[in-house]
């Protein structure tokens, strides 16, 4: 499979009076073509930060960053000036932020927020750009394109605002798009019909996605391949399915362990206790190590190297779990 997006060993720190952050720590990822690529995680272990470090959107300084390469569809990016990043920026590689509200200009039309891709992209008139944008309005499902075109953000409800990032990112047909948590703030409903139009578009345009979110039924219904992140370390990789069958990293069971179910007869709440460690403040050996139950003395002391396993997975974990729950080792 081409590979649209090779990311290797991205490093994000941020100094501050507290000590040093270690948002990100020599992070790994693969995006094939057309693929769909969840990062799952709690929040606060860096899923964010790594996103926009991709898109070079982190402003440096604060931001510390060091990466081996960042190589999209084929070149280097990694150290393209401001000016070269502006032109990948939407035409070839678009964001869907999680806050609709404060990702749109509340001062400017919905349309004229669209038209601006097509016209800065695409060279387009104005007459040209808002026939494009009603027509994208139109494919992501909006009611009453033309007039909605004219609404300001905040005369839409949630959904239909959704609705209008994803119309921006895809009104160029870019390569790759990173979605970051885009149904965070919206109710069961309108999230299962923004995700349907979210998978749909992926498939129809050939655009590739990475999906960023923490919800794992989210991954399931629309992922090929998922990475696990903790503590701004990748704990693990797999298909969805395999991922799913047989979780092999103890925070992975953990984490699907605390979605609740319908068929669950012990009607008991499960979670993983205590929290993510503090950033500048990291515990020696394994990070998950405090939180779990089957960490052993090495787990204290050495942290676990990402390891291939099966071919086609990845774990960080000294005693990586079976789908019995047993160790491998």
């Amino acid at each position: 499979m081409k590979q649209v997006l090779k990311l290797r060993n991205l490093k994000v720190v941020f100094p501050t009076g507290y000590g040093l952050i270690r948002a990100v720590e020599g992070v790994d990822l693969d995006i094939g073509d057309r693929e769909c690529v969840a990062l799952v995680g709690e929040s606060g272990c860096g899923k964010t930060v790594t996103s926009q470090a991709v898109m070079r959107l982190l402003e440096t300084p604060p931001a510390v960053i060091k990466v081996d390469s960042i190589e999209f569809d084929g070149r280097e990016i990694k150290d393209c000036t401001p000016k070269e990043m502006q032109e990948i920026r939407g035409k070839e590689m678009a964001m869907i932020f999680q806050d609709a509200m404060t990702s749109l200009n509340p001062v400017m039309t919905v349309g004229n927020q669209i038209d601006e891709m097509y016209m800065r992209h695409q060279g387009d008139s104005k007459k040209e750009a808002r026939e494009k944008t009603v027509r994208a309005l139109e494919l992501i499902g909006l009611p009453e394109p033309r007039a909605r075109a004219n609404s300001f953000p905040h005369q839409l409800s949630g959904g239909m605002r959704q609705r209008v990032l994803l119309a921006m990112a895809f009104a160029c047909m870019p390569k790759l798009i990173i979605a970051d948590e885009p149904t965070t703030a919206l109710d069961v409903t309108i999230q299962a019909q923004v995700l349907k139009t979210l998978r749909g578009m992926q498939q129809g345009c050939g655009t590739s996605l990475l999906l960023v979110t923490h919800d794992l039924s989210v991954v399931a219904s629309i992922a090929d391949t998922v990475y696990v992140m903790y503590s701004g370390k990748i704990v693990e990789k797999a298909p969805v399915k395999e991922l799913f069958t047989a979780p092999y990293h103890p925070y992975t069971v953990g984490l699907m362990a605390a979605v609740p179910r319908l068929d669950d007869e012990k009607r008991k709440f499960t979670q993983i206790p205590g929290t993510v460690p503090h950033p500048a403040r990291k515990p020696s050996g394994c990070y998950f190590h405090p939180r779990c139950q089957y960490a052993a003395e090495k787990c204290r002391k050495e942290m676990p190297p990402l390891r291939s396993l099966d071919g086609n997975r990845e774990v960080r974990c000294h005693y990586p779990l079976t789908a019995g729950g047993e160790s491998h080792e």
